[in-house]
């Protein structure tokens, strides 16, 4: 027998489906709660027993997301500048765990991502990475610097835009990349240099 939260779970759910649904046709700020009932199935009356209106929706998927991206760099972040992992070919752990996640909620993560969703995850999620790798450089090194020669703002750009760039080219793609590879090759480019990904010197 169906529990009260399961039907919960399932409605919210279909809520947020729809969201995804009709956000591939309309920008987030052109969604209306009209066009979440519509495509659910479910009336406004229901809806708004759940959220307060479609900013606190949006909210409350947001904040879920980076809540649960958050635990995993807690918990998983340690280790991740230790060079002797190269030496396995294996991707960090917390590579592999974000990755996982987005693809355990693949839909919902493109259209958050994508040019019709919501203009503040990038940032909320670009700014746990840093604070991450920052915290993670200065438990290794005594200090959140790093090389002396390229400057903190410039090196931290790169290497998040390295995990952000693959995620949203995956994201946006049909190809059948699994989430391993995904993580394999985000592990990989992290020490390539653009240089090494030209292939000029590759003999194979």
């Amino acid at each position: 027998m169906t529990t009260q939260k399961e039907r919960l779970a399932h409605t919210e759910r279909a809520i947020i489906d729809a969201l995804i649904k009709v956000g591939r046709t309309k920008p987030l700020a052109q969604i209306s709660i009209s066009d979440i009932s519509r495509v659910s199935g479910i009336n406004r009356g229901t809806f708004y027993l759940h959220f307060i209106d479609k900013d606190d929706l949006v909210t409350q998927v947001r904040d879920k997301l980076t809540a649960q991206i958050q635990m995993i760099l807690d918990h998983k972040i340690t280790g991740t500048m230790d060079y002797r992992q190269l030496s396995t070919n294996e991707p960090y752990p917390v590579i592999v765990d974000i990755v996982n996640l987005i693809a355990q909620n693949r839909e919902l993560f493109r259209f958050l991502l994508g040019p019709n969703g919501d203009p503040q995850f990038v940032p909320q999620v670009t700014d746990r990475l840093q604070k991450a790798i920052y915290q993670e450089l200065y438990r290794v090194k005594g200090s959140p610097n790093f090389r002396g020669d390229v400057p903190n703002q410039y090196a931290i750009r790169l290497i998040i835009n390295v995990f952000m760039t693959i995620v949203a080219t995956w994201l946006d793609s049909d190809d059948d990349m699994s989430a391993a590879d995904v993580a394999a090759l985000i592990m990989k480019s992290l020490y390539l240099s653009p240089y090494n990904m030209l292939g000029i010197d590759d003999r194979n």
